[in-house]
């Protein structure tokens, strides 16, 4: 399919007489325009009715209204907005792009906005640039990523999940490049209508949102900079459009149909998409951090002359996209954005663009940026055009954003902050106080996936279809990847919970001290830390019968050869954990009318004791966080059970009056009785009843007992509809796949 170049014969023609522009040169914002945050009394249309608001007139500094995003709840406002927006009467916030009338400049027309009694903010349209340096040779094709941040590690746990979705929001991404494909997301019928239906005014209707990759948010640009917003339009499923390095194609001049299949206009975002989620173990290309995961495409960037360019209102377009997703169901977990710019911390904070990324990161979604390619110190940078600002979005502070700076790997394998005077290019920016970049990540030297043909004087393509890259661009993925790895082996983990582990298991030796706040990024430690051992406790026990022993946590595998066979035990967090494969089949075997949702896996536990010669039945107890059995859940949706190495199970039983081989108890770790549902912010204290050489104990010597046991969590029934919840062994198998894909954690208490 050809892309239509008749409407822009004249303007190409121009523009290749035209010689390249240097950064400085190129427009920091839209001339004539400016996205404003107002009170909604001025009887503005929401997003969802302003269809044909183009052009009104709001009253406002004599502007007139360019397009109206998804408006804003007062509770979502920044807290460093909060004050002005205190005394709104209506309970949402109106954001409005406007232009200036004619002959008023950016600047006074910002100014005009301002002195308005109804705007809490107005900004300029800013043009924001994708974070990247330029590709390095492209002989160096070692992918060094993956290892330095240990994903090898954690990948014997699992390598993602086609649950996780992750947005890029960039330059787009090649949806059928042959090693990112088969993990592109893909919209069902059911996200694509509840979008539409509460956004009707979103995308074209020209090209169906069901079936298609993501969406394209982008503004046509003429040669004095000049944008108009184009409609969002759906991309893909047909085959991307590629080019050959004889044609030079002008993008904004073709049908919808025609620019759904753009895919990437600048190759920037496909090479992000390969580092967060390459397929793996394909004997292809690369490995992204998850071997299996959705990738959402949300381009938001335009071409010029001045090469490619994101507005900032296109990229809250792009975001309300994201949010408007994840409110439909879509489960997207983390956002990349790898994209950004130097401003004015009086514009940007409590700007339309600070609500929006809160917006992102309120609805849950771990947002992972670039910090800026400038080298410089965000806290106080010395850079002519870069002093009295700071690098944003990145340095937009929120519960869920993350700022990521660029790592290099020393010939002698150590990593650094590729940071001036260190050796390497000196490019990554970076916070000497650690307020302004959370973490660092590798990010010179990448080899990724690109497109592999010439578009509109591009670089960032290779008829190989992959290339090695450097920049912070690259950094963030590798954070957004770890997120997505995280989220997929604990699904039950916030965006908040993820950001903590990944920024408790920084290696805080590399990249700390005058660089970040927290190090450089582990993904491994990010999990390790979390799985910690459940605490052995003396068991409080008053039954003659019962012989009340401290359990050992067991770390010495050899000592443990007689009873488990090569490849059965893993080590975690120095103790012995029972195999995830094992795991799993166990699981599956304790209730045939449940589908397993988590399992918390105790360590593999030794309890010795000469007087079980007398009594036979011995009493164990652990303390354990309430997070373990799953905050508000109740006994009946858990299985407390004892997994053998061959893949079977046995269920512990409540103790009655008097206890018995294969009974338990649960009480609150003060003392009171257990009543009610499971609190995560509590311990409870769990006794197991074993009898030596019984059915529960894997140890046949006397006086010992050995025992892996785990806390099992089932999907309630009223989630399955009518039928009940009964699933067969292939429908329990997929939600355990999908669902757990780390079972191997003892869950840390609060």
């Amino acid at each position: 399919m050809k892309l239509k170049i008749l409407l822009a014969v004249l303007a190409l023609a121009l523009a290749q007489l035209v010689p390249a522009a240097s950064a400085e040169e190129a427009p920091r914002y839209a001339e004539g325009e400016a996205i404003v945050v107002m009170r909604g009394e001025s009887g503005a249309p929401a997003a969802a009715s302003a269809k044909n608001a183009a052009g009104q007139s709001l009253g406002l500094a004599e502007g007139s209204v360019i397009q109206y995003f998804n408006p804003i709840e007062e509770r979502q406002a920044p807290a460093n907005a909060a004050a002005r927006a205190a005394s709104a009467k209506s309970e949402t916030l109106t954001v409005v792009h406007m232009r200036a009338p004619e002959g008023m400049t950016t600047e006074e027309f910002i100014e005009k906005l301002r002195a308005e009694p109804n705007v809490v903010s107005a900004m300029p349209n800013y043009i924001m640039q994708a974070q990247s340096v330029t590709p390095d040779d492209e002989h160096w094709g070692e992918q060094w990523g993956p290892e330095a941040i240990r994903a090898p590690e954690l990948w014997e746990r699992g390598t993602g999940s086609e649950e996780v979705v992750v947005a890029v929001i960039d330059s787009g991404v090649i949806y059928d490049h042959p090693d990112l494909a088969g993990n592109i997301y893909t919209f069902d019928d059911a996200a694509a209508n509840a979008i539409i239906s509460k956004n009707p005014d979103m995308l074209t209707d020209e090209v169906p949102l069901a079936g298609s990759h993501g969406a394209w948010f982008h503004s046509e640009i003429s040669l004095l900079g000049l944008g108009t917003p184009h409609t969002g339009v759906p991309i893909g499923p047909q085959p991307t459009m590629q080019g050959d390095e004889d044609e030079q194609w002008y993008i904004d001049s073709g049908t919808m149909q025609e620019m759904s299949c753009i895919g990437d206009v600048e190759g920037h975002g496909t090479h992000v998409a390969g580092i967060i989620g390459a397929v793996g173990n394909n004997a292809r290309g690369v490995a992204g951090i998850n071997w299996k995961v959705r990738i959402m495409a949300v381009n938001v960037f335009s071409s010029s002359i001045f090469g490619g360019r994101a507005e900032t209102s296109d990229i809250i377009r792009g975001i309300d996209f994201v949010v408007a997703a994840k409110r439909a169901g879509v489960n997207i977990r983390a956002a990349n954005i790898s994209l950004g710019g130097w401003f004015s911390p009086s514009e940007m904070e409590g700007s339309a663009y600070d609500y929006k990324i809160k917006e992102l990161s309120d609805a849950g979604i771990l947002v992972c940026m670039a910090a800026g390619n400038d080298g410089q110190d965000i806290d106080a940078p010395t850079d002519g055009m870069a002093r009295g600002q700071r690098f944003y979005p990145a340095s937009f502070r929120h519960e869920n954003t993350l700022s990521v700076g660029a790592l290099m790997r020393n010939a002698d394998g150590t990593l650094a902050p590729d940071t001036p005077g260190n050796g390497g290019i000196g490019y990554s920016d970076y916070s000497s106080s650690g307020e302004w970049v959370d973490i660092f990540a590798p990010g010179t030297a990448i080899y990724s996936t690109c497109r592999t043909t010439y578009l509109l004087n591009r670089q960032t393509f290779d008829e190989s279809g992959y290339i090695s890259a450097s920049g912070t661009s690259m950094a963030a993925p590798h954070v957004t990847g770890a997120a997505a790895l995280l989220a997929s082996l604990m699904p039950g983990k916030s965006a908040s919970e993820i950001k903590q582990m990944i920024l408790d298991g920084a290696d805080g030796g590399t990249a700390r001290e005058g660089f970040s706040r927290y190090g450089a990024l582990d993904v491994y430690e990010a999990w390790n830390g979390f799985a910690e051992q459940v605490d052995t406790v003396e068991p409080d026990e008053e039954h003659e019968s019962v012989t009340p022993i401290y359990a050992q946590i067991a770390k010495d595998e050899t000592a443990l050869s007689d009873i488990f066979s090569e490849g059965d035990l893993r080590e975690y967090g120095d103790c012995l954990y029972l195999d995830a494969g094992i795991a799993k089949k166990a699981a599956m075997n304790v209730r045939a009318d449940k589908t397993v949702e988590d399992i918390a896996l105790f360590p593999v536990f030794t309890a010795q004791s000469e007087e079980l010669s007398q009594t036979s039945l011995g009493a164990v107890a652990f303390e354990v966080g309430g997070d373990a059995f799953g905050d508000g859940a109740a006994l009946a949706d858990l299985a407390i059970c004892k997994l053998f190495p061959d893949g079977t199970a046995l269920e512990y039983k409540e103790a009655g009056e008097e206890p018995s081989d294969g009974t338990f108890t649960v009480t609150e770790a003060d003392g009171g009785a257990l009543a009610g549902p499971f609190d995560a912010g509590k311990n409870y204290i769990i006794t197991l009843y074993i009898e030596d050489n019984g059915s529960y104990d894997l140890d046949k010597n006397t006086g010992s007992i050995v025992d892996p046991t785990a806390i099992v969590s089932f999907k309630k029934a009223e989630t399955h509809g009518s039928s009940g919840g009964g699933c067969s062994a292939v429908s329990g198998a997929a939600a355990l796949l999908a669902l757990v894909g780390l079972p191997l954690i003892a869950r840390k208490k609060k």
